[in-house]
């Protein structure tokens, strides 16, 4: 057994029983029994843990020292923006106080609802499952200790932002952020989930989201990474879809030294629609790791997948996608779309959409291209008298700006944007042209 294997098995001696034990200790046993993924591993191949396995890992502190610094909070939305806003630090949430409460958004910690309503809880936790990409997810199933669960039950005007704080006193502390989002029969809502750090050290955050979208709900849901270089976060989203419900879901990898990300989607009836996003930027040594499952389970339902990823200096960054259509599922309709710009001889990207149909009478289609900037496009900015920094920097810009245009928050999208510029050449004179 792995050092990290060892550790984890002890930080699940420590923790207390409760109503959740049967299950989490289930998930326990599976993980120490698979053991921590490797590049033998179907999901896992352009992704290699062997530093991961050799560490010994313990749990990071509950709470913050001092106060949140401003750098950390890096705000998402301007200060005259309506919002609403629930902080987490290393997986615990600080629950709002009566007037910071929420209309139309019911807000549980998941300790108190495990008290009052396990059963709720347990429809998130099962089934167990062995599959490679949820290996880590059976991880946090055992040892979280805390969480948010949020049940919309109506139009919520406002954009409600999770931050999630990650702050260490050690080099090897480890998190669990676990989140619940239950969407209620006719709701909608905007969801932002920040990651981002503060202090010297940045525990591991092997994070887990839970959505559940009944008829006629719409969501749009953001998880933003901009954790330090010497960061590593392994993320998993779950998206349940019913009848006519749509979510249209953006993940943004802007910092991190190593960040994995996992969407699962199930399009369980007909009607349901999912319209995925995703913006995986590589820069100096940093390693993205993108992977997502969409099943249609359904007949009439619809899938978009819309991928763009740009890798500089020695980074890596990879999309693994997979739409699968089951039996029955007739007349679904899928797309999957990556693109991928190298900025430098040392940088990869690793694209590999796949589809899995065992249906008649469906739309799929899928695609993928990785190369460099147009040297037509480059020639004729240069012509107009652009420096060539600049002219590459504006044709990334555009490159990767198709990406957030669906984005609803006008001032998350200047956020992320102005986060994406200070990353790209000539960043000063960027900003003039936007």
């Amino acid at each position: 057994m792995s050092p990290a294997l060892r550790s984890f098995a002890a930080q699940w001696e420590t923790r207390p029983a409760d109503s959740l034990s049967p299950v989490r200790e289930q998930a326990m046993q599976r993980f120490l029994k698979l053991g921590l993924p490797t590049t033998r591993d179907e999901t896992w191949r352009y992704t290699n843990l062997r530093s991961l396995a050799a560490r010994s890992f313990v749990d990071a502190p509950r709470k913050i020292h001092g106060e949140i610094e401003p750098i950390a909070s890096l705000s998402l939305l301007d200060q005259a923006d309506r919002a609403a806003s629930l902080l987490m630090v290393n997986g615990h949430p600080t629950m709002p106080m009566a007037d910071g409460l929420i209309n139309g958004v019911e807000i549980y910690s998941l300790r108190e609802m495990a008290r009052i309503d396990p059963d709720t809880v347990l429809r998130f936790m099962e089934p167990l499952s062995d599959a490679d990409q949820k290996r880590w997810a059976l991880l946090n199933t055992a040892l979280f200790v805390d969480g948010l669960y949020l049940k919309i039950t109506s139009r919520v005007s406002v954009p409600v932002v999770i931050l999630h704080v990650a702050t260490g006193d050690g080099a090897d502390d480890i998190a669990y952020p676990r989140i619940i989002i239950e969407a209620a029969p006719g709701s909608s809502a905007t969801i932002i989930e920040h990651h981002v750090a503060q202090g010297e050290h940045t525990p591991l955050s092997n994070s887990n989201t839970h959505i559940a979208l009944k008829q006629d709900a719409q969501l749009e849901h953001y998880r933003v990474f901009a954790t330090g270089a010497g960061a590593t976060h392994l993320d998993s989203l779950e998206i349940r879809q019913d009848r006519d419900s749509q979510c249209r879901q953006f993940t943004i990898v802007l910092g991190g030294g190593m960040v994995r990300t996992t969407l699962e989607s199930r399009l369980n009836e007909p009607g349901a629609f999912l319209d995925s996003y995703s913006l995986l930027v590589g820069h100096e040594d940093r390693h993205v790791d993108c992977v997502n499952f969409v099943t249609h389970g359904a007949p009439d339902t619809r899938s978009n997948q819309t991928a763009r990823a740009i890798a500089s200096d020695a980074s890596r960054v990879i999309f693994n996608s997979k739409v699968i259509v089951n039996a029955g599922a007739v007349h679904a309709q899928s797309r999957q779309s990556c693109r991928g710009l190298l900025l430098s001889p040392t940088a990869e990207i690793d694209t590999r959409p796949q589809l899995e149909i065992h249906a008649d009478e469906v739309k799929c289609a899928h695609g993928a291209t990785t190369g460099r900037l147009d040297p037509d496009m480059l020639f004729y900015m240069l012509s107009r008298g652009l420096d060539r920094d600049t002219a590459q920097s504006l044709l990334v810009y555009a490159f990767l700006a198709d990406v957030l245009t669906g984005m609803s928050v006008a001032s998350a999208r200047t956020a992320i944007e102005n986060a994406l510029i200070a990353q790209l050449p000539d960043s000063q004179t960027l900003r003039k042209f936007r």
